[in-house]
């Protein structure tokens, strides 16, 4: 490696190991007080990705830089365990374990008008799709239409169901003896709750929650297939994702902030499951899973991707319990067709 290039490498691999650290402390920062601050949470699986690459050049250097990348990924071991799960350990499932199961359906007629043969063909492939991924017990479902899980009950013979009329679903194989909202105002999103007996003597509070979504998919997608950075359209879009991710980040931390509240005054152990829209390294992941065990970071093995859209490796979707819940296994189920979103299995115990 002449000199030049390797001062560039080098810059390079200061600015990487900077910009790691601005993620590390990500979910402290209030984006209700800096906006911006959130996309340096949302870059770290791009930038764990870069520190790998220059960490093993560095090592095939036999350079010290290599120490620096090795440091910063110890340093945020949390953080990595976050989107990649290391339980290496053999999945003991006891028989009485609870299968919950999340997934966000808002793609599940594949963008096309739903006719009455159509909706009939997709909540079927989905009803099998579940059937085979382990029947869960308690399935929670965000962006889902009254008509789809009103059939997907009947075929899969989910006697409680609950829903608010917002898209967001808890259905039950047990029984649902309350249910509510956490309410925030004028919004397309929601959180529901549901408290459901298992057994004679188990109560647990279920809670659904679908934060405010970006709404910049199909901007995303267009800049990344389409997008010329010599066309100021390009940019205009580019600045039009920014400032509509700022301003959604704002209001999901506000969202993060109510639902903490309730969490708090629950006279049951929890399990929040659902579409936080929100990466590990985020201020909204910090404020509800403080206390929480993530199910997918005990119990998870490979890569922790929920979301199958245009940017890769994001984790936007969880199951986490109160400590009192065991959890003994989660899968995010990656070989699905139905959504924009994978589903996330977990199986827990009381």
């Amino acid at each position: 490696m002449d000199s030049l290039l390797r001062t560039i490498v080098q810059l390079l691999s200061a600015i990487v190991v900077l910009l790691t650290v601005l993620s590390y402390i990500s979910p402290w920062v209030d984006p209700a007080q800096c906006s911006w601050f959130v996309f340096f949470g949302t870059a770290f699986p791009g930038l764990l990705v870069i520190n790998v690459v220059l960490l093993l050049l560095w090592m095939w250097q036999m350079n010290r830089f290599a120490l620096y990348h090795l440091g910063i990924l110890l340093f945020g071991w949390q953080y990595l365990n976050s989107f990649i799960g290391l339980d290496f350990g053999k999945k003991q499932v006891p028989e009485s374990a609870i299968t919950v199961c999340t997934h966000n359906l808002g793609g599940v007629y594949l963008g096309k008008e739903p006719t009455t043969a159509w909706r009939e063909k997709r909540v079927s492939a989905y009803a099998r799709f579940l059937q085979e991924n382990g029947f869960p017990d308690v399935l929670c479902t965000q962006e889902t239409s009254g008509k789809f899980y009103r059939l997907l009950a009947e075929k899969m013979g989910y006697p409680y169901t609950f829903n608010l009329k917002k898209g967001t679903v808890i259905l039950s194989r047990y029984p649902i003896e309350a249910g509510g909202e956490v309410p925030f105002g004028k919004t397309a999103n929601s959180i529901l709750w549901a408290d459901i007996r298992f057994g004679k003597s188990n109560i647990v509070r279920v809670y659904n929650v679908h934060l405010q979504s970006n709404r910049v998919t199909q901007t995303t997608t267009r800049v990344i297939e389409k997008g010329d950075l010599d066309e100021g359209e390009t940019w205009q879009d580019i600045g039009n994702v920014l400032d509509r991710v700022g301003d959604a980040t704002g209001i999901r931390a506000q969202q993060a902030k109510k639902l903490r509240e309730h969490i708090e005054a629950s006279k049951y152990p929890v399990i929040v499951c659902g579409d936080f829209n929100d990466t590990p390294n985020s201020y909204v992941y910090h404020v509800l899973s403080d206390g929480l065990t993530d199910t997918f970071r005990e119990k998870g093995m490979g890569l922790g991707t929920t979301f199958a859209g245009a940017l890769p490796l994001l984790r936007i979707d969880y199951v986490l319990t109160e400590k009192s819940i065991v959890p003994f296994s989660c899968r995010v189920a990656r070989d699905n067709i139905f959504s924009d979103h994978f589903p996330v299995f977990s199986s827990v115990g009381f």
